[in-house]
């Protein structure tokens, strides 16, 4: 029983953090009008919000596990900073925690920002998603045990995947608006 609550305790962390990269890389590809069509966005926004709550319940799973084995304290885990072993690195744990409930809640209220002139803050506090990723991404790699060598390599393709798409999506001269589309036809 001992290594089912381990394989909880830490794998949970780690599924969290694999589904809500796709999330981020999914989320991404949705928005692309100049690749995707209006179909193929809507399944890319369904893949993308399927994978944020599989991840947002993944990481209530590793937060609850935590707790309840003890291995950090309900201060620890609610206020940054407070863990007295790894103060950064669990801080940036929960931060991303934050980060991601906020980027959760801005994705379900989105057509609250529907009105003219507030689809930019809505992005700008959507796109936190990708500071929650990377802190969650540095927690994961460095706080608590020593990680399987697989693991490391797995961050490292996420890592690349991110920071790829990233790139594209704000290469200079791409415009996801389907302007550049609609001028070509």
């Amino acid at each position: 029983m001992d290594r089912l609550w381990a394989f909880v305790e830490f794998g949970s962390g780690v599924f969290a953090l694999l589904l809500l990269t796709f999330a981020v890389l999914w989320g991404v590809a949705a928005a692309d009008r100049m690749l995707l069509d209006p179909n193929h966005r809507l399944i890319a926004q369904a893949i993308h919000r399927g994978s944020a709550v599989g991840g947002i319940g993944f990481l209530g799973l590793h937060i609850w596990s935590k707790l309840a084995l003890g291995s950090t304290s309900w201060q620890a885990a609610a206020i940054p900073g407070l863990d007295s072993a790894q103060p950064i690195l669990i801080g940036m744990g929960t931060v991303a925690g934050y980060l991601f409930v906020a980027v959760t809640v801005t994705g379900a209220v989105r057509g609250a920002f529907a009105r003219k002139g507030q689809s930019r803050l809505w992005r700008a506090l959507h796109m936190t998603a990708y500071l929650a990723w990377g802190a969650s991404l540095v927690h994961g790699l460095r706080a608590g045990r020593a990680v399987a060598d697989w693991v490391d390599w797995g961050y490292g393709v996420a890592l690349t995947g991110v920071t790829v798409v990233l790139m594209m999506r704000l290469a200079p001269g791409r415009n996801s608006s389907g302007e550049k589309r609609k001028k070509e036809q």
